[in-house]
């Protein structure tokens, strides 16, 4: 029977043992899932912030694009009506040119009538009575 015992306070021995190497498994296991839960929440909230960094940069991204948007209809606005102050003054210059051609062909008429009435006033007075021969010039 001393031997049952032995054999009784062994096995306890070892259930003991055991036992303390289940508790110590356990508590390095708690340890274990508590840091893995911190390492949970850390990278949780820096997955929220990573989230609101993105969606202000969404919103930064559309105000952008909207601002762009509204430049280009203006520089459109401003094109348009350039392009019309172009336009006009464009015409405004062919017709100034028009009227300068027409001038200039008025002033040759006009000096080439200049130049045949002096030719016919010389003429008339070469021919009155008394009149003295003139030089040419």
């Amino acid at each position: 029977m001393l031997e049952d015992l032995d054999h009784l306070s062994a096995r306890l021995t070892k259930l003991v043992a055991y036992t303390q190497q289940l508790i110590n498994e356990r508590q390095t296991l708690q340890n274990r899932l508590t840091q893995t839960e911190a390492e949970r929440d850390a990278l949780s909230a820096k997955l929220a912030n990573g989230d609101l960094q993105a969606r202000t940069l969404h919103t930064k991204v559309s105000a952008y694009e909207s601002e762009i948007e509204g430049l280009r209809t203006q520089s459109s606005a401003k094109h348009a009506a350039l392009q019309g102050s172009l336009d006009l003054f464009k015409q405004e210059q062919t017709t100034l040119q028009a009227q300068l051609h027409t001038r200039d062909e008025e002033v040759t008429a006009l000096r080439a009538a200049t130049i045949q009435a002096k030719e016919r006033i010389d003429a008339v007075l070469e021919r009155l009575p008394g009149a003295q021969p003139q030089e040419q010039s």
